[in-house]
């Protein structure tokens, strides 16, 4: 007798219908709220991941101008308040001495006091004063940068502006009567300066006063030297060639 062969035995899964007809519930069937749960959870998870991502906002054009007008307004302030205490220390009379014989060393009779003096970078300015009153004697020193692009005459005329100090002196006009040019030793060289003759105005209740001014220039390199010396009072011409005449250049 001949064995058939048996076909493989293949176990299909029963369809929830045919779990149903047999009279038998599908074992699946209690799990599905826990499926159904942990999807419904994964879902609201991942909504929630997305809805708590940072959200990007460009910068508009006005924002970045505002930022950079407040940038710039600190660092307006910052200058605005240097500018101000470089004003206050100008003032100080023993910082503008200190600056002027930093430039020369001079000898007023009677003694000297500083008016106002400033030091930034390259450019060093000073006035001093003698210590009577009315002062008598006003000494400007400074060594500014040279400026080639300034033509000569208004050279001159930025040299005038050193003259008269930023204080009451700057209100003692000085009229000029007659000018001339000598040949003096300053700063170890013989130069051409200006000598002024005229008369000074001190106060508007006072009568003019005779009055000299000596003034004198001399390049150094990239810097231009300059005195201006203005005597006025009795016997000006002469204390004005004294005065000159003791200054020493550093």
């Amino acid at each position: 007798m001949m064995l058939g062969l048996q076909a493989p035995l293949v176990l299909k899964p029963m369809s929830s219908h045919q779990y149903h007809k047999a009279g038998r519930s599908n074992p699946i069937t209690p799990f599905l709220p826990l499926f159904r749960l942990k999807m419904t959870t994964h879902n609201t998870l991942t909504d929630l991941s997305s809805n708590n991502e940072i959200p990007h906002y460009p910068v508009s054009v006005w924002e970045t101008i505002l930022i950079v007008m407040g940038a710039i307004t600190l660092i307006a302030a910052g200058m605005i308040g240097l500018g101000i205490k470089v004003l206050n220390n100008a003032f100080d009379p023993v910082q503008a001495e200190a600056i002027a014989r930093s430039l020369l060393d001079y000898k007023i009779p009677g003694g000297s006091q500083g008016v106002f003096g400033i030091n930034i970078g390259s450019a060093k300015l000073a006035w001093v004063r003698s210590t009577t009153s009315p002062a008598d004697v006003l000494l400007f020193v400074g060594k500014t940068p040279l400026n080639k692009e300034v033509e000569q005459e208004a050279q001159q005329e930025l040299r005038r502006d050193f003259e008269n100090p930023p204080s009451d002196e700057a209100n003692q006009p000085f009229e000029v009567l007659e000018s001339h040019t000598e040949r003096r030793l300053f700063c170890g060289t013989t130069i051409l300066i200006t000598v002024e003759v005229g008369r000074q105005t001190l106060d508007e209740f006072s009568a003019p006063v005779p009055a000299v001014r000596y003034i004198a220039s001399r390049k150094e390199g990239p810097v231009e030297r300059l005195v201006i010396l203005t005597v006025n009072g009795k016997n000006s011409d002469k204390k004005a060639d004294e005065i000159f005449s003791s200054l020493r250049c550093k």
